[in-house]
């Protein structure tokens, strides 16, 4: 799909790391004309928020991109509690939910990765990750490629650019084995900065009635919605979900697609 530009609030220049390649450059370039906003030369970032007045800035760095806002928080893809979720192998919630022999997974909001970076390495599973924040999928496009070199497991993912439900309608019925939704807003807005930088450029979409009925249609085994504890199954929902797993602070969803 054509990229097209979603922010919440505020505005986003794009600049390199000091002393930049010219791959470096031309990803700046192609970056700013994909958010709609320009490329400054690299300063202080105290600096780039004083002379642009941005709130946001986009740093296609030496060895990572990465978003800084104007308090210092920064985000960028990385591994996070990977491997703590690895030690854990099968008895993960998350891993429950999917099934251990899963196959083929569609992650319908991507995010950072973590979910589909925990599939591919905890799995034999193939995942199509889709998502439809221009901003995220540029931290995506050079997040999971550098992920590569450490967990080789990520060739596995494969990025998708577009709104999930236009995304789904495309695919034919049953050709994934699960279909996986974590919608972004269902969490509690108290977290972690680097979350909240996330929030900022997320799609605020909901599991709607429309969307997860195309993920049980594109789902040949089950459909898992992942919600915060406490947050409320979709009222508008076309199918019961029939289980469970818990984890920590959120609860995996369990529609069994086999028992419809």
């Amino acid at each position: 799909e054509p990229f097209s530009f979603f922010l919440d609030d505020g505005q986003i220049v794009v600049t390199t790391g000091y002393r930049p390649s010219a791959l470096d450059r031309l990803r700046a370039t192609t970056l700013a004309e994909r958010f709609g906003g320009v490329v400054v030369d690299r300063a202080g970032i105290d600096a780039l928020f004083a002379s642009t007045r941005a709130d946001f800035v986009y740093v296609v760095g030496r060895h990572r991109d990465e978003i800084v806002d104007a308090a210092g928080n920064v985000c960028f893809v990385q591994e996070g509690m990977l491997p703590t979720k690895l030690g854990e192998g099968a008895r993960h919630p998350f891993i429950r939910a999917l099934g251990v022999d899963v196959e083929s997974v569609v992650d319908c909001t991507l995010g950072l990765g973590h979910d589909a970076l925990h599939a591919v390495c905890a799995t034999e599973a193939t995942v199509i990750g889709v998502e439809g924040s221009v901003v995220l999928h540029a931290l995506l496009e050079e997040g999971v490629a550098r992920l590569r070199r450490k967990y080789a497991h990520a060739e596995r993912i494969a990025l998708r650019f577009g709104d999930a439900l236009a995304v789904l309608r495309r695919m034919a019925a049953r050709s994934s084995d699960v279909v996986f939704l974590d919608p972004m807003m269902s969490r509690a807005k108290k977290s972690a900065p680097a979350f909240a930088l996330v929030r900022a450029f997320a799609i605020p979409d909901r599991a709607s009635g429309e969307l997860l009925a195309e993920a049980e249609r594109v789902a040949s085994r089950r459909v898992v919605l992942k919600l915060g504890k406490g947050a409320p199954l979709p009222a508008d929902a076309p199918f019961a979900f029939e289980r469970k797993e818990l984890g920590a602070h959120v609860v995996y969803w369990i529609h069994d697609v086999t028992r419809a």
